[in-house]
């Protein structure tokens, strides 16, 4: 049963990708998750939980996408812009998944949660490396400017493309850490 509900999660996570969040009807998702309308709403009462069911799977995928990495100084913390970026170049350049959804659906509040759980874990993926390799540093400050510049890298790169993007973010995402004394 949980399986069922991530298959159909996953792909409703592709026809939100592709076809954005107000364009595709119930019927048009139906059909991308290849199930009955039946089941599609058993698993999704409402096109809400679609939404979010698809922003959950994204948030699944990208943890797994950003996991790991090098396990020293600077590298460790930049691995999740580096990602990113490798994410932009290979997986998708349509702009931030969750601020599409939330810009769809503004008032609803259980987009919102699926949005700022996102957001802060992948703050809490830059703390936890940061404190990794320096345990005594500002993290509140660096988190602040590495989460900034994550979610500008998303954003730049589809006005700027994602290779110009992509090199400036890690560029001042080294500058940052550098001025830190992470090396």
């Amino acid at each position: 049963m949980i399986d069922m509900k991530n298959q159909i999660a996953a792909r409703l996570h592709g026809q939100f990708e592709e076809m954005g969040f107000a364009g595709p009807g119930v019927e048009a998702l139906r059909a991308g998750a290849d199930v009955s309308l039946r089941t599609l709403y058993k698993y999704f009462p409402s096109r809400e939980a679609m939404v979010v069911g698809a922003l959950q799977h994204r948030d699944r995928a990208y943890a797994d996408w950003i996991g790991e990495g090098p396990e020293d100084g600077a590298a460790r913390v930049v691995h999740v812009l580096q990602r990113l970026s490798d994410w932009l170049f290979g997986i998708s350049n349509s702009g931030c998944l969750f601020r599409n959804a939330l810009s769809a659906y503004p008032d609803s509040a259980p987009i919102l949660a699926a949005v700022e759980a996102h957001k802060s874990e992948v703050r809490a993926q830059f703390r936890r490396r940061l404190l990794d390799v320096s345990p005594d540093c500002d993290a509140d400050t660096l988190v602040d400017q590495l989460f900034v510049l994550h979610e500008g890298l998303t954003e730049a790169a589809r006005l700027i493309g994602p290779e110009r993007a992509s090199r400036q973010t890690l560029r001042t995402a080294g500058l940052i850490l550098a001025a830190a004394g992470i090396e």
